[in-house]
C-alpha cells in the first residue's frame, strides 16, 4: 500500500527549519547502491526540490510533499519534518519539548 505525506500547517516562526528540513530530508528505501572495485556505496534519494521549490510548499501548506511512498518512509518522512532541520550556523529557534515545527500527516494514496 502506497502513502502520501501532507505538510498541513508550519508552526509560527518555524518556516526556516521546515524549509530546510524539506531540502535535506532522505527516502530510506529509495536507497541506491553502486559497487566499484569491490566496495559499495548508498546514496539515499530525497524529495528532490529545488529551494524556490521547498519554499513555495512550507508557505502553501497543506501540500503533499511525497506521494506514493512505504508506510515506514512516510512515518519517517513525517518525523524529520516536525523536528524541522537546524543548520549549524542558523539562529533559528528551537521548538519546546513535545512541540513540532509544523504539522504533517499520513494518509493513504
Amino acid at each position: 500500500m502506497a502513502y502520501d505525506v501532507i505538510l498541513e500547517s508550519v508552526s509560527p516562526g518555524f518556516h526556516g527549519p521546515v524549509v530546510a528540513a524539506l531540502l535535506t530530508v532522505r527516502i530510506p528505501s529509495r536507497t541506491k547502491w553502486t559497487e566499484v572495485a569491490g566496495f559499495r556505496n548508498a546514496a539515499t534519494v530525497g524529495l528532490r526540490l529545488d529551494p524556490a521549490e521547498a519554499e513555495r510548499l512550507a508557505t502553501s501548506a497543506p501540500a503533499a510533499v511525497a506521494k506514493g511512498v512505504t508506510a515506514e518512509d512516510a512515518e519517517h518522512i513525517k518525523a524529520y519534518l516536525e523536528a524541522g532541520h537546524f543548520p549549524e550556523k542558523k539562529e533559528w529557534p528551537r521548538p519546546e519539548p513535545g512541540q513540532g515545527c509544523c504539522m504533517v500527516s499520513v494518509r493513504a494514496s
